[in-house]
């Protein structure tokens, strides 16, 4: 987990703190790759992405993210609502081992797919591009999942106390109310549980009686779209 004021954490399952790094700056999201292991953190304000050792939590590498897109040099805009979650979805097909994908708070509130050089470049600096852009809404937005068992994304709304349900291409499927407060993140783990991390500090271990997600899905007449996560360039359909 990564907090408001630079700090890395990794927790266990039984929610104990097993180490710390403090990276500075305003630390907005976390993922990994699972192909290598490697771990992943954006900064907000920046919009920098830092690859981590997992053993140290030391950096290896940094993506600097290009604000550009569709033709607008500034299509994410500089300050203090922008980049709020980060996400990785592999895919075997990609050659850099798959995509980013990104939620922006405001200015606009849009899912990103991120194109990172993990692969094809080994220079310690590196740029990261937007490849794929979806709006989506009711802003704020506050987090974003890969979500493997249902092949969707799950986008937090500190604001609103809910999950959304996106699809790899973009499409909102359904929204899942969740508990916490000023949630700004969410991810499965073994036995059926989520946890939900709080902007107010702490997480929340969630056992929903059925999967809630899968249900949205379910009620909508929609599956998820490539579980796997190969297939897809993150194009609208």
């Amino acid at each position: 987990m990564v907090g408001d004021e630079g700090d890395v954490a990794e927790v266990g399952l039984d929610g104990k703190l097993i180490a710390t790094r403090v990276l500075g700056g305003d630390l907005e999201g976390v993922t990994c790759d699972p192909a290598s292991g490697l771990v992943y953190v954006v900064r907000e304000g920046h919009e920098i992405l830092f690859e981590l050792d997992p053993d140290t939590l030391k950096p290896r590498r940094r993506f600097l993210i290009d604000r550009s897109f569709g033709g607008d040099p500034n299509f994410l805009r500089r300050g203090g609502d922008g980049i709020e979650g980060l996400t990785f979805v592999p895919s075997k097909s990609d050659p850099e081992g798959g995509r980013f994908y990104a939620v922006n708070q405001y200015d606009p509130p849009v899912l990103v797919e991120l194109r990172v050089p993990l692969r094809s470049s080994q220079d310690p600096i590196a740029a990261a591009e937007i490849t794929g852009a979806w709006p989506l809404g009711p802003a704020p937005l506050s987090g974003v999942t890969w979500d493997p068992p249902t092949g969707v994304f799950l986008v937090p709304s500190a604001l609103w106390h809910s999950a959304l349900v996106v699809s790899r291409s973009g499409t909102k499927l359904g929204s899942v109310r969740i508990p916490g407060f000023m949630q700004e993140g969410i991810t499965r783990v073994p036995g059926g549980s989520f946890v939900i991390a709080q902007d107010s500090g702490g997480l929340v271990k969630w056992t929903p009686p059925r999967d809630p997600f899968a249900e949205a899905l379910r009620s909508r007449g929609s599956v998820g779209q490539d579980r796997s996560g190969n297939g897809h360039e993150g194009k609208p359909d």
